[in-house]
């Protein structure tokens, strides 16, 4: 049996026993885990659509709807609990949704979403801050999710300002090929490159550091650009996809030591499936075993401060979700 053929059937794996344990963390009034704990579950729909649970994904549509879902069209309430990551959270919410079929949690969202677009950059703001405004800080990562969202509702004027915003940002770095700057400024219309240094994680990436890092910042923009490429083929969307996995791919081995590795296979197999390259196949590969090596027994992922069970089901929705990203990009061949 070929890599390829292995590693698919690895992953195949270890998602039923993902998905299994996710089950067993389901209420039986739809919600999962302790709610209380935080919005931990946004990409529960996203989730069990993709890996075939539909019903789960539906009840658990139908208890943010009851508990969550304002009059206005927004995500709010007690068990919101977050405000880092507010559109990102919700953009990710509403692409698991439209998979589900829950429309009023998709388009009905989408009025919320464009408020945090800022339309200097095409990027989104981070951050709700305590008196219910926006972050003037964006970022890569937070800034993709409405991007596939965008993609998803078929509102590709959405996806092109975020390829724009990924491209404006690539073009201001000064550090390649070791040092990534990732974060913007709304407010002054310019890359962030000084920081407090206990900020540090929220704004740099040198990729031959073996320390806590988003080491998701390469592999979550190739990905994105790559689901973009599939629905408006232009070859700046593929060129810079690839320049943002290379960063990725050429960082330290010491980026396995960490979750926020996850999102670089979501761009290799994007870009395996799209061009056929052996580069992009070997890493691909090389992330399934990763995903095998890290699994639980239990069949959840977990990494120091991940102790609450609300995190455990947070990584384990995102992790279940990559696995199935790649094994259908090595099926794609």
């Amino acid at each position: 049996m070929d890599k390829r053929k292995s590693a698919i059937r690895s992953l195949q794996s270890i998602r039923r026993s993902g998905v299994d344990w996710l089950l067993g963390q389901l209420n039986p009034d739809g919600s999962i885990g302790n709610p209380e704990e935080g919005f931990h579950y946004y990409r529960a729909p996203w989730t069990f659509s993709i890996t075939g649970e539909s019903t789960a994904a539906a009840a658990i549509c139908e208890w943010i709807r009851r508990n969550m879902l304002t009059l206005e069209g927004k995500i709010e309430g007690p068990f919101r609990v977050f405000r880092d990551a507010y559109a990102y959270r919700n953009s990710t919410l509403m692409l698991g949704a439209h998979l589900a079929r829950q429309y009023d949690l998709s388009y009905g969202l989408m009025s919320d979403l464009l408020t945090w677009r800022d339309p200097g950059s095409g990027g989104f703001h981070n951050d709700q801050t305590e008196d219910g405004g926006k972050s003037d800080r964006m970022d890569i990562p937070y800034t993709c999710g409405p991007g596939l969202a965008g993609i998803a509702l078929g509102r590709l004027d959405i996806a092109r300002s975020v390829a724009t915003f990924l491209q404006g940002i690539y073009d201001a770095q000064t550090g390649l090929p070791e040092q990534f700057y990732y974060a913007w400024s709304s407010d002054r219309g310019e890359l962030l490159t000084t920081f407090p240094e206990e900020e540090k994680f929220w704004h740099l990436v040198d990729n031959k550091k073996n320390r806590p890092q988003r080491w998701t910042i390469g592999g979550i923009a190739a990905g994105f650009l790559c689901r973009l490429y599939l629905a408006d083929p232009r070859p700046e969307y593929l060129a810079l996809a690839r320049r943002y996995q290379a960063f990725s791919m050429d960082a330290t081995d010491g980026q396995f030591n960490y979750a926020q590795v996850c999102k670089s296979s979501w761009g290799s197999s994007l870009l395996y499936q799209i061009t056929g390259e052996e580069v992009y196949l070997d890493w691909s590969c090389r992330m399934a075993d990763w995903y095998v090596e890290t699994q639980r027994p239990e069949g959840f992922w977990y990494w120091k401060g991940y102790e609450k069970l609300g995190l455990q089901i947070e990584l384990t929705l995102e992790f279940v979700m990559h696995v199935e990203n790649l094994a259908s990009g090595l099926a794609s061949r």
